[in-house]
C-alpha cells in the first residue's frame, strides 16, 4: 500500500511508525477508504504471517491533506497466542486524523459448525455496464469527478447509482454493486483485506440518499464519514468478483447509518460492513 517503515528496532519504541501518502494530491481531502486500507496495512506489518485480519473499526476525526505525508503510528496493544490486536493513529502535523483498531487471528481449520445467509439473486456482473459506460451515458459531465476518478476497482452497479440516474426516481435505501480489484493480486490475505477496506468505502453512503432522489434532482449531498467497521468472516479474494449488498438503515437529523454484506461469486458471505456519516446541505453537482 505504499508504506515505508521506520528503520529503528521495534524494541526501542513503544510504537512503530510507517509513512504513506495520498495517490491523488489534487483531491480536496484524502479518501477515507485509502486511509483505512493503509492503516490496516501498517497494523498487519507488525503481526506474523500466520495471522489474518478478522475485524477493524475506524474513527475519522479530521480531514487529511492530500499534499502532505501521512504518518501511521502502530501500537502493539496485544500479542496473544491466537490473537493480535493493534491500534493505529494516522497523523499529520502531530494531529490525529484517523484512529483504527484492528484484530488478527491465527488461521483455523474448517469446522462442521458453519452457517451464513446466502447472497440475494443478482444479474451476472459481466452483463452490467462499467463505470466508464455509465459516465459516457450521462447527458452532462459530473461536476465532482473525484467521485469516480483514480478508482482501481471495477464496479458494476445493479441499478444506476444516484449520480447516474437521469430519472431522479426515489427508491428504497438498498443498493447492490459487483466489484473486483483491477489486475491480479498475490496470495497475501492482508493485501486482499486492504483492498476490500478501500473498496467498501467507495459508494456505500450513496445508498442513504436513494429514497430522496426525487427531492434532490441534480443536487448532491456532501457527506463526511464518522466511522467505518469491517468484520472478515471467511477467506476471499478481492481480485475476483464479489457482491456488495448495501442497506441504508436510517437517516435522521443529517446523521446516517448504513450496513453492507459482501459475498463471493459463489454466494458465500465473507465480510460485513457498517458505516456512520454526517450529511450537509445539498449542492449542485450535475
Amino acid at each position: 500500500m505504499g508504506l515505508k517503515s521506520d528503520q529503528r528496532e521495534p524494541a526501542q519504541l513503544k510504537f512503530e511508525l510507517f509513512e504513506g501518502k495520498s495517490p491523488d494530491p489534487d483531491a480536496l481531502r484524502v479518501f477515507g477508504g485509502w486511509l483505512v486500507a493503509q492503516a490496516l496495512a501498517a497494523a498487519g506489518a507488525t503481526v506474523g504471517a500466520d495471522r489474518v485480519p478478522h475485524s477493524l473499526h475506524t474513527s475519522f476525526l479530521r480531514p487529511a491533506d492530500p499534499t502532505l505525508p501521512l504518518t501511521y503510528r502502530v501500537t502493539r496493544t496485544l500479542q496473544g497466542r491466537t490473537l493480535s490486536h493493534r491500534q493505529v493513529d494516522v497523523l499529520q502535523a502531530d494531529k490525529v486524523l484517523v484512529h483504527l483498531v484492528a484484530s488478527f487471528r491465527v488461521t483455523r481449520p474448517e469446522s462442521p459448525f458453519d452457517h451464513a445467509p446466502t447472497a440475494p439473486a443478482m444479474p451476472d456482473p459481466e452483463t452490467l455496464p462499467t463505470l466508464a459506460e455509465r459516465l459516457a451515458a450521462l447527458d452532462g459531465p459530473l461536476r465532482r469527478p473525484g467521485l469516480v476518478r483514480h478508482n482501481p476497482v471495477d464496479l458494476r452497479f445493479v441499478e444506476p447509482p444516484s449520480w447516474a440516474d437521469e430519472t431522479f426516481t426515489a427508491r428504497p435505501a438498498h443498493n447492490a454493486v459487483w466489484g473486483r480489484v483491477d489486475g491480479e493480486l498475490p496470495d497475501r490475505p492482508l493485501l486482499h483485506a486492504c483492498a476490500i477496506a478501500y473498496a467498501t468505502d467507495l459508494n456505500i453512503l450513496d445508498t442513504l440518499v436513494l429514497p430522496h432522489a426525487n427531492a434532490l434532482g441534480r443536487r448532491w449531498i456532501p457527506r463526511a464519514s464518522l466511522d467505518h467497521t469491517i468484520r472478515f468472516h471467511r477467506p476471499f479474494r478481492a481480485d475476483r468478483w464479489w457482491l456488495y449488498d448495501q442497506e441504508g438503515t436510517t437517516l435522521h437529523a443529517a446523521h446516517g447509518t448504513v450496513h453492507g454484506r459482501l459475498f463471493d461469486a459463489a454466494g458465500t458471505l465473507f465480510a460485513t460492513v457498517s458505516q456512520e456519516a454526517l450529511f450537509g446541505e445539498p449542492v449542485e453537482h450535475r
